[in-house]
């Protein structure tokens, strides 16, 4: 009779409802299980591990739940949203590929999302595409051959990025920012590469490199690889701002009374990229830094046209110890044109083709 009682506990227990809601944290897709169900049923800080492959499109409207792929779960949106957090706050996707979306991940409503080791691509139009007041972190992740952006914040959102983050070969833009949105880039290396574009901060937006640990880089894209526009702002302080081998346009530019700070020791090196290094159109370059502390510097060289150029109204000025360096441009090391002006201090313009 003992352990006829004894059996029958046990299997009382493996029924019960604690043991069923262990089983409901687990969806294997290629099992037959839909994570959109799962969703459903979730509850505030639940986590569901995700296995297999995912042929639907997923909604996420509970706070602190977390996705994760164990890195190697695949969400496949079909042509629809991929993964769309809705309103949500404290939601964690890591270990996971999304891709064939129309978006790969959509944080909107006022959602806030972490995203780990995640990989979004071949998605039509963007691989993360933040919007409606919503907040993104992004670490350790890749966004790749999306159709049109990689990484896209829109009205009034955030994106920080720490850790690794690469975006490369998407249609248009690696980053897309607009209309007044943020982007800080902090203790990290960020790769955006291979784009038709590299980075555009657009509209009234802002972006920060923030800490002498954080290096971004712009390389190999078509066009310009980072350009600031339409009121909007670059500060780099401490950190290193790097735009290299951007074959048709220039390597940094700032237009329509945008603003780049360089501060304590910030820096932007431009190096070979198929037109100027550093270009000002309506828009001020400010280099300084406090008493007793790094000076900024830009390094510009081997560009196709000019290291620096200062256009209509543009203004480039240096203060304390900051300096430029500009060597080995094909045209001018620094052009000032049509009511552009310079005022700099401490700084080389040598071997460049022409000074104007």
């Amino acid at each position: 009779m003992f352990v006829r009682g004894l059996i029958v506990t046990i299997v009382l227990i493996l029924s019960s409802p604690i043991a069923m809601a262990d089983e409901d944290h687990q969806v294997h897709c290629d099992h037959g299980k839909r994570l959109a169900k799962a969703l459903e049923k979730a509850t505030p800080g639940e986590t569901i591990q995700v296995r297999g492959t995912c042929h639907e499109a997923v909604t996420i409207t509970t706070d602190r739940v977390t996705l994760d792929g164990g890195g190697s779960a695949v969400i496949d949106g079909g042509g629809a949203e991929a993964v769309t957090v809705d309103g949500a706050r404290g939601v964690t996707l890591q270990g996971l590929t999304v891709r064939n979306g129309l978006s790969g991940i959509v944080a909107t409503g006022g959602a806030h999302a972490v995203l780990i080791n995640t990989t979004t691509q071949t998605n039509a139009i963007s691989g993360v595409r933040v919007d409606g007041h919503s907040s993104v972190e992004m670490r350790d992740c890749t966004t790749q051959t999306n159709g049109v952006n990689g990484i896209e914040v829109d009205r009034a959102s955030e994106v920080k990025i720490t850790g690794h983050v690469l975006s490369q070969r998407n249609g248009v833009f690696g980053i897309f920012l607009n209309n007044t949105s943020s982007i800080v880039f902090a203790n990290a290396t960020a790769e955006i590469q291979n784009n038709t574009l590299g980075v555009q901060i657009g509209l009234n937006s802002g972006a920060s490199i923030a800490d002498a640990a954080t290096t971004v880089t712009t390389n190999d894209n078509l066009a310009t690889g980072f350009t600031v526009v339409s009121g909007s702002s670059l500060l780099v302080f401490e950190g290193a701002l790097i735009s290299r081998n951007n074959r048709a346009n220039h390597g940094v530019s700032a237009n329509s009374k945008s603003t780049i700070d360089l501060d304590r020791g910030g820096s932007i090196t431009a190096t070979n990229n198929g037109q100027d290094g550093v270009q000002l159109e309506d828009s001020l370059l400010n280099m300084f830094n406090m008493p007793g502390l790094r000076g900024s510097t830009v390094v510009a060289t081997n560009n196709h046209r000019h290291g620096l150029s200062a256009f209509v109204g543009a203004k480039i000025d240096l203060s304390g110890d900051s300096q430029i360096s500009s060597q080995n441009n094909d045209q001018a090391g620094i052009l000032a044109d049509n009511g552009g002006s310079v005022h700099i201090i401490k700084s080389n313009l040598i071997q460049n083709g022409a000074m104007m």
